[in-house]
């Protein structure tokens, strides 16, 4: 990767050139950006070399994305992942080995691509993707692991083709661009999938567009449930992992994998199952005895920042999580784990206090959706604002959620909050022993938490 770059540009210096380079913030389609990947000699079609897994999906893209790239790391592999977006630090969504690139990396993709995008107008994802690929390119790698920004078959990811696809969920959001039900969703994510390739699907009754989709394109489809499985033990909070090997030839059947006596982990265990097929196809595993030996000290310690992550006293006077659930099928998923993390409060305690959650999401959102998935487990709403022109006003929040059936008494102030660190500091000052305070609603509302804490 060689380029002219520019000396008076820093990476904060490009980031804010790129986002204003295009009209639209985002602009579906792959033409523009195949043109300046051929300018930057970008190969699209690996072969295997480096093999490359794309993942998908509405919730759960993180997760997969994190599991895979740790056990195929410690399997030896060198491994990039790409994912979106970020919570503190643009680095973040380009990674080698497992830690973020050096800014320098980042600022020399990024004059590369603008010395040979011409007069091609990219968006800021269309930048930062064509920035990890060139960066991926000569980092002498085994796999990339790439996470789908938005949908899949016009999504910047989807240039590269996938040896193995993975769809992690289906559900309602950015209908906008996708269509309104999950048959049409699920046809826009069927779009990462190559002629032949193995699909992992997350979901065990995916829509029958996925489905037709995948035997369209002679692909074998690996369904969560049929083919692979997380189960809980009937004796302790362990669970169990099946799945299936990759098959050695067309003619073969996959062979059965099991992993017993898993740790709790901090990711949820249907991810981590969706995840684990997919690094059982790459054929890159050692044996299934490593896998065995390996996994639960791979798994008890990895944890993803922002997804169903806890924060323990002493650092916080009482249990803290922080999600960036944005859709009624995340927004339930961490309604389950409050109630979880209740139900061990109460065991050790004898009481349950109440639940605060700290609330700011954008505009396009489903937030009747949203609301309904967390009304039964929210005591206290503190409803904020982020700078941004996408987030949905606070006072239109509130607003909105008196409509859903929000008592005034549930309203943790008698107007929002103009930002979010200043409705976790209310938060954090109310709560009382026994409290849960939540912070949610989207990837800015946990990035403005984190950095009020940090800061």
């Amino acid at each position: 990767m060689t380029s002219a770059t520019d000396p008076g540009l820093d990476l904060s210096g490009w980031l804010a050139r790129i986002q204003q380079l295009h009209p639209n913030e985002i602009d579906m389609g792959l033409e523009r950006l195949a043109v300046v990947a051929g300018r930057l000699g970008l190969k699209t079609a690996l072969a295997g070399n480096p093999l490359v897994i794309t993942v998908t999906g509405t919730n759960g893209k993180g997760s997969h994305v994190a599991v895979i790239d740790a056990v195929l790391r410690a399997a030896g592999k060198r491994v990039g992942s790409y994912t979106s977006p970020h919570l503190l630090h643009y680095n973040e969504r380009i990674c080698v080995q497992g830690e973020p690139v050096a800014d320098a990396l980042i600022v020399q993709a990024f004059a590369a691509i603008e010395q040979a995008r011409g007069d091609v107008s990219l968006t800021y994802f269309e930048f930062g993707t064509l920035a990890a690929l060139l960066i991926f390119q000569e980092a002498g790698l085994d796999v990339l692991v790439l996470e789908v920004g938005l949908g899949g078959r016009l999504d910047a990811v989807n240039i590269m083709d996938a040896d193995i696809a993975v769809v992690t969920s289906i559900g309602l959001d950015h209908q906008e661009w996708l269509g309104d039900t999950r048959e049409a969703i699920a046809m826009e994510k069927a779009g990462i999938f190559r002629q032949g390739k193995p699909v992992v699907c997350s979901e065990s009754d995916p829509p029958a567009t996925l489905l037709l989709a995948a035997s369209t394109l002679a692909c074998p489809v690996y369904r969560a449930g049929r083919d692979f499985i997380a189960t809980p033990s009937l004796v302790d909070d362990s669970w169990h992992w099946r799945g299936r090997q990759r098959p050695s030839s067309d003619a073969e059947q996959p062979r059965q994998l099991t992993v017993a006596d898993l740790p709790p982990a901090m990711l949820a265990p249907g991810n981590i199952a969706g995840a684990l097929q997919a690094v059982c196809l790459t054929g890159l595993i050692p044996s299934e005895q490593w896998l065995r030996a390996q996994l639960p000290q791979i798994l008890s310690t990895l944890v993803l920042p922002g997804r169903q992550q806890w924060f323990m006293p002493p650092r916080f006077k009482v249990p803290l999580v922080m999600d960036v659930a944005h859709n009624p099928q995340a927004a339930q998923a961490l309604a389950a784990a409050i109630q979880r993390q209740r139900q061990h409060l109460l065991l050790a305690s004898g009481r349950i206090g109440s639940v605060r959650v700290v609330v700011a999401m954008m505009a396009d959102k489903d937030h009747a959706g949203f609301y309904q998935a967390l009304e039964n487990q929210a005591d206290f709403w503190y409803i904020a604002h982020f700078d941004l022109p996408r987030c949905l006003p606070a006072e239109t929040l509130a607003e909105r959620f008196h409509q859903f059936g929000a008592a005034p008494r549930k309203m943790a102030a008698s107007s929002p909050f103009a930002t979010v660190g200043e409705a976790l500091a209310a938060a954090c000052s109310d709560a009382v022993d026994g409290d849960i305070i939540v912070v949610t609603g989207s990837f800015i509302t946990v990035s403005d938490a984190m950095s009020s804490i940090s800061g």
